[in-house]
């Protein structure tokens, strides 16, 4: 008897899925690898392959399409009355990856890279994936695995990884326990995030190396022209876009733990019921029960160590998420120290400005009373006229009289110890802060 039977890439039109329902399967193991498209195109085929599995229709709905992750299970019970015999088990889960693509320098030609957009020097080309998996497990040791994922995504190195690890499957114990699949399918899915987290990390340690060694456009490259200023917008374009991802990754990574979490309860739940004191002694062997129940505690063990990689994951996803914040932090503050540096400047270069602008008023000021006092006398209101053979008025000490006190005056008044304007300043102040007069309150007669 075949150990192992693998459907891949399943067409509508070919009808492979077709028959394998019209047949009984005698394989151990079943895998079917198909896609989400191709089972929307033929509705009655996706129906039929629900109901073979006793897959809930709501699992392909807008809805859950939309979710990042879940896990649902069903027992299927033996027909005969007052039999509580589990002769069939099915689980349906969901993972969805966000994949970031790396930075040119560690991006491979080839490998499947496609459409990747550049803000600055640093990519923020990515893609989102979905990956559903079914599987069935009948009584006794018998499994079936659909697996949909997307075309042209990193899914298809998971493909290939659960077909190396399914091909070579022997008539081993383990195979009576429903979720001896899981530990085989999980693992490739952790990879794809594995990846996907350190994608992230290296484009935060590209921006990390750039601020040290003096590259960054933000940090390192502002000066005054508008080349670099145009360099860091798309410099802050790209902190913000790697910040999404990382936002997006710790999301995903959660709803990823408690998609595990929820498997891991099942199972237990399931093998709490199954190996219970009463039911080993309705099945009589012990022997056989001790094997499965060994077995089954292996599987759980494994379950739990890919569910702490998980945690693992996050707590990269998280530590990725504050530095890049740590990253535009530092780049605001640079940024606003440049900014206020240059406003110290433009305040200093005001200061000469206005300590210039008031030696040319005291100048000014100082020629301003004689000028009045002379265009005052020289009217048609004053003769000062010089004696004939005399070249100056006897009378011209009567300007300098005038001129001088006047521009003592005008000059104390105006800059008293760098009080310039304060008798104003002070009835200015004084009509401010003026109390007001009490309001007086008439009362109605």
């Amino acid at each position: 008897m075949s150990i192992v039977n693998i459907i891949e890439d399943t067409n509508p039109s070919e009808k492979r899925l077709q028959d394998l329902f019209r047949r009984q399967s005698t394989e151990k193991l079943t895998l079917i690898f198909t896609t989400r498209d191709d089972l929307n195109k033929n509705p009655a085929l996706r129906k039929e392959l629900f109901r073979r599995y006793s897959v809930p229709e709501y699992t392909w709905t807008k809805v859950c399409n939309r979710l990042q992750g879940y896990f649902g299970s069903e027992d299927i019970f033996s027909s005969e009355p007052n039999d509580p015999t589990i002769v069939s088990h099915v689980t349906w889960f969901h993972f969805e990856l966000k994949y970031p693509y790396p930075p040119p320098s560690k991006a491979k030609e080839g490998a499947g890279v496609k459409n990747v957009l550049q803000h600055g020097n640093n990519p923020a080309g990515y893609d989102w994936y979905k990956i559903g998996i079914i599987t069935s497990w009948t009584a006794p040791d018998q499994h079936t695995i659909i697996f949909f994922d997307a075309k042209d995504s990193p899914a298809h190195s998971i493909r290939d990884e659960i077909k190396s690890n399914c091909e070579n499957v022997k008539n081993e114990d383990a195979l009576g326990n429903p979720y001896w699949a899981h530990q085989f399918l999980i693992g490739p899915i952790i990879s794809c995030y594995d990846q996907a987290v350190w994608n992230l990390r290296d484009l935060v340690k590209k921006l990390e190396t750039g601020r040290r060694s003096g590259t960054h456009q933000v940090t390192n490259g502002i000066e005054s022209n508008d080349e670099d200023t145009k360099e860091s917008s798309t410099t802050f374009n790209s902190l913000h876009e790697i910040l999404r991802h990382a936002l997006h990754k710790t999301e995903i990574l959660g709803v990823a733990i408690q998609t595990l979490n929820s498997i891991c309860t099942r199972k237990k739940l399931f093998d709490d019921e199954r190996y219970s004191g009463a039911t080993v002694a309705k099945k009589g062997s012990h022997n056989d029960m001790s094997i499965a129940k060994r077995c089954a505690k292996k599987i759980s063990v494994y379950l739990e160590f890919q569910l702490s990689i998980v945690r693992s994951l996050e707590a990269r996803a998280k530590a990725n998420e504050a530095r890049i914040r740590s990253e535009i932090e530092l780049a605001f503050s640079t940024v606003a120290q440049r900014d206020s540096r240059v406003q110290a400047e433009i305040g200093q270069a005001a200061r000469d400005d206005s300590y210039t602008m008031v030696k040319i008023a005291a100048v000014t000021m100082l020629f301003l009373p004689p000028s009045f006092v002379s265009a005052i006398f020289s009217t048609s209101f004053f003769s000062f006229s010089p004696p004939d053979g005399d070249k100056v008025s006897k009378d011209f000490w009567v300007f300098w009289a005038i001129s001088i006190p006047l521009t003592v005056i005008v000059f104390v008044g105006l800059y008293p110890g760098r009080r310039g304007l304060s008798f104003r300043r002070h009835i200015a102040s004084a009509a401010h802060h003026k109390t007001p007069a009490q309001s007086r309150t008439i009362l109605p007669i």
